[in-house]
């Protein structure tokens, strides 16, 4: 397969100097494309792939995980903190104190404080919040100290536990609190807030919390702390970053995070490929991550591009997968979740639609982890068995018009689906390719686009759909299962779109996020995999490896780092 002579190039192609910096070949401007428009750019309210290619220059975590190393990197901290047991009220927790740097400042000069962390924290934690994905992440955290004497200082306690709870505090963003709580109206009820089954009517309290929610619909008007700020947005064309001057974060010039070695970054919204190739050719655009295998092989062998591009193929955490409605009186039966299954050929899907560039995948573990199953096969692409499981199952053409049906709670259901898909030209193929396969076992698919926003709203946050073709990744933490599959998440508006409910996968999902014994944890990720493997909750596809191209001119790299890389770091050739 060419997939392994691929992940080969995954290593960085262009190279950047490691050593210490001491000037670097600025860029006026780069111009990079994503292929639909991001929506909300606000981690906290949208911590997605789309939402994350533009706030990663705006918005900084206290930590993340180095582009190079995947090793956790301080940002606006100064070292990643140890943790240390102690007790409080009988309870133990472990404890980490933690100092922002001296020198980290909001735009208007203002040093970050541990208030700015409470605030975040105490907004997630918050009953009227809006911040629902970052929730179960911070069930661990108990308790924020602040110091008295050095407002740059604070602890946390959190749950000894949970297995990512130091990972989660420190890859959080910051709020500004002198801006959204000057009169320390929500940081004052920090006891309250954390504590269980908190209610309040205190319209002040109320007050700050809806002013918090309502920026989330901000952009040129987002008060943060990156290198860079919005300028000007054309929704569904373009945005425009412009870098900070004199901002404090120049002092680290080896911090990939805090460089702003391009003065500018346009992103521009180019959903159909041909036309953001036809715009690199034109010099409109410096950086392309592509879907299509082919116009990336094309392009990759064609000696006249080759002069101008280097073409990237990193792997990323991201899969792919088909989501199943299972409230659906069609897909609550894993029977037929499971003979739906057999109709995909996502064998033919890697080689001949994706060039390759893939990796077969059997549950929600990206393969690369050292708790994924690899004994697991992955279900084998078979018309005549999916066929016959229906059939078994009760599911037969009554009527004669090629479509099957069965009569589910006193109502006649056909097997009549709509594959929900977000418009790119891979998922369309693989809609296309799974329709033909289903028809020959009298299921009718049909293919309907949506952008995903409207699609989240109208379709998977309220479970009114059939199946969706989506793509999850997750970053270099392990995967904490919790908020995608458990079934306290399987509500309208919670990250378990697909309402799947096992008690036996909840129990392990629990045990997996409570606990620290790694061994003990990696088991009970293998028979996490087996029960969801027999359930079939959703179809799990592939992992793809990602397709970038960026321009001969810039001195870049890429990385395994979701998405892929960080246009703040590329500078001019020498």
């Amino acid at each position: 397969m060419r997939f392994f002579l691929f992940i080969l190039l995954s290593a960085f192609l262009l190279s950047c100097n490691s050593e210490k910096a001491t000037s670097v070949n600025k860029l006026n401007e780069v111009n990079v494309r994503m292929d639909k428009e991001p929506g909300l750019i606000n981690p906290f309210y949208a911590p997605t792939s789309q939402g994350r290619t533009v706030y990663q220059y705006i918005f900084l975590p206290l930590a993340d995980y180095h582009p190079e190393t995947l090793e956790l990197t301080p940002i606006l901290i100064e070292e990643i903190p140890e943790g240390s047991e102690v007790e409080i009220d009988g309870e133990k927790r472990i404890a980490y104190d933690i100092n922002f740097r001296d020198d980290a400042k909001w735009p208007d000069g203002t040093s970050v404080t541990a208030k700015d962390y409470l605030l975040a924290v105490l907004m997630i934690k918050h009953p009227k919040t809006l911040i629902v994905g970052w929730q179960p992440y911070f069930t661990a955290m108990k308790k924020i100290e602040l110091d008295d004497n050095d407002p740059r200082h604070f602890k946390i306690f959190l749950d000894p536990n949970y297995m990512v709870g130091k990972e989660a505090a420190v890859t959080s963003s910051v709020m500004p609190a002198h801006k959204f709580d000057p009169n320390n109206i929500l940081i004052g009820k920090q006891d309250l807030i954390f504590g269980e089954n908190y209610e309040t009517s205190d319209s002040a309290e109320l007050k700050v919390v809806e002013e918090i929610n309502n920026s989330r619909n901000h952009k040129k008007e987002i008060f943060q702390n990156g290198p860079y700020t919005i300028t000007d947005f054309q929704t569904d064309e373009f945005l425009i970053l412009d870098a900070k001057k004199d901002y404090w974060g120049q002092a680290y010039p080896n911090n990939p995070f805090l460089q702003s070695n391009s003065d500018r970054i346009v992103i521009r919204v180019v959903p159909d490929e041909v036309a953001a190739i036809n715009m690199a050719k034109d010099g409109r655009l410096d950086f392309l991550n592509m879907k299509s295998s082919d116009a990336f092989f094309e392009l990759k062998n064609n000696p006249e591009t080759n002069k101008d591009w280097t073409f990237h193929v990193p792997p990323v955490r991201t899969y792919y997968f088909l989501s199943l409605n299972n409230r659906s009186p069609i897909f609550r039966d894993r029977g037929v979740r499971r003979a739906i299954a057999h109709l995909v050929d996502v064998e033919d899907i890697i080689e001949n639609i994706d060039g390759g560039l893939g990796m077969r995948t059997t549950g929600p573990f990206h393969p690369s982890r050292s708790y994924y199953d690899e004994s697991l096969s992955p279900i084998k692409y078979d018309p005549e068995l999916a066929s016959k499981m229906l059939s078994e199952l009760g599911w037969n053409d009554s009527d004669g018009n090629g479509i099957r049906d069965k009569v589910v709670d006193g109502k006649k259901e056909e097997l009549s689906l709509e594959f929900l898909y977000t418009g790119s030209n891979l998922a369309k193929s693989i809609g296309l390719l799974f329709q033909e396969s289903a028809k020959s076992a009298g299921v009718e698919l049909t293919l309907v686009s949506k952008k995903m926003g409207l699609m989240r709203k109208e379709n998977l946050n309220i479970y009114n759909y059939d199946m969706a073709a989506l793509a999850i990744t997750s970053d270099e933490a392990p995967d904490d299962p919790y908020s995608r599959w458990h079934s306290d998440n399987a509500i309208p508006g919670k990250r378990n779109v697909s309402g799947y409910s096992n008690k036996d996968a909840d129990k392990l999902i629990e045990t997996i996020r409570t606990t620290r014994d790694t061994d003990l944890r990696k088991e009970k990720y293998k028979e996490l995999q087996k029960v969801m493997y027999d359930d079939q909750p959703v179809i799990f596809l592939y992992c793809p490896l990602q397709k970038m191209m960026i321009n001969n001119r810039l001195d870049a790299k890429a990385t395994s780092k979701r998405p892929g890389y960080l246009a703040n770091t590329f500078k001019l050739k020498n």
